[in-house]
């Protein structure tokens, strides 16, 4: 199925609808994060040139918020996760349009964990915590997340499969909860996202989490941090100034696969 990017952010936005919903209804905390809170605050709705939506919820509702998913979404849409998907490579969730790969039309559903305050311990759990990453996603990955180019990338992906086989996914699992774990959410003064790909600066004070507060995406109410200010300008800076036009590129279309 071909989307341009606009048909992609409109069933993306629908998605976004869905699982505010479902976690007003349910009393769970979420957030959008990162550059999608971004673009609620610059272009009210999705970046215009951004193909994906990201979303935050506190560790200690994060199960919560998946058995409610599963439950109360509409038929449309699906939870793709490691615990029923053998073949899920990621160590967090997504929602996707049932039928097809989470790959490009997806909703992440990141996990926002406590970190200690001491600089070396924070060190400590990033590199830990990649570690993981990086030892699962290749024992996982399938040629439909490399599209048409797949064939040199399926060589290396078995040689990969190889060299990982002494570990065990269930292990890296085990590992990687109980890494978010050590740092109790309720305790926590700073918290991250251990999926992310920012390293330190993911690292940020609760605080600016708050009990958030809501904005328009894209005609929705959604929430965001509560302080947002300080947490977008903790990422980007100036954010109200666009990148330069060679970061603002979009394909004429999106290939989603089916599963």
């Amino acid at each position: 199925m071909k989307l341009t990017i606009s048909e992609l952010q409109n069933i993306e936005t629908e998605i976004v609808k869905e699982l505010a919903e479902i976690c007003k209804r349910n009393n769970i905390d979420y957030f959008l994060h990162c550059g999608s809170a971004l673009g609620a605050i610059r272009h009210k709705g999705p970046i215009p040139w951004d193909t994906d939506v990201d979303v935050i919820v506190p560790y200690n509702q994060y199960e919560a918020v998946i058995s409610a998913l599963r439950k109360e979404l509409s038929d449309k849409f699906y939870v793709d996760y490691y615990d029923e998907n053998k073949d899920y490579p990621l160590l967090f969730a997504r929602i996707g349009l049932k039928g097809y790969s989470t790959h490009i039309l997806h909703v992440d559903i990141f996990k926002l964990v406590g970190i200690s305050a001491d600089i070396q311990q924070q060190e400590k759990l990033l590199k830990q915590a990649q570690l993981c990453r990086n030892l699962y996603r290749p024992k996982k990955k399938k040629q439909e997340y490399f599209g048409k180019i797949a064939f040199p990338y399926n060589v290396i992906l078995f040689l990969q499969k190889i060299v990982l086989s002494p570990f065990s996914t269930k292990t890296l699992v085990r590992r990687f909860e109980k890494l978010c774990s050590i740092v109790p959410f309720e305790e926590a003064e700073y918290v991250t996202n251990l999926n992310g790909h920012y390293g330190a600066k993911n690292i940020i004070r609760k605080s600016y989490y708050g009990k958030g507060t809501f904005a328009n995406y894209g005609g929705i109410e959604v929430k965001i941090p509560e302080k947002y200010d300080p947490y977008l300008r903790h990422y980007y800076g100036d954010y109200m100034r666009l990148p330069d036009a060679d970061k603002r590129k979009v394909k004429d279309y999106y290939q989603i696969i089916e599963k």
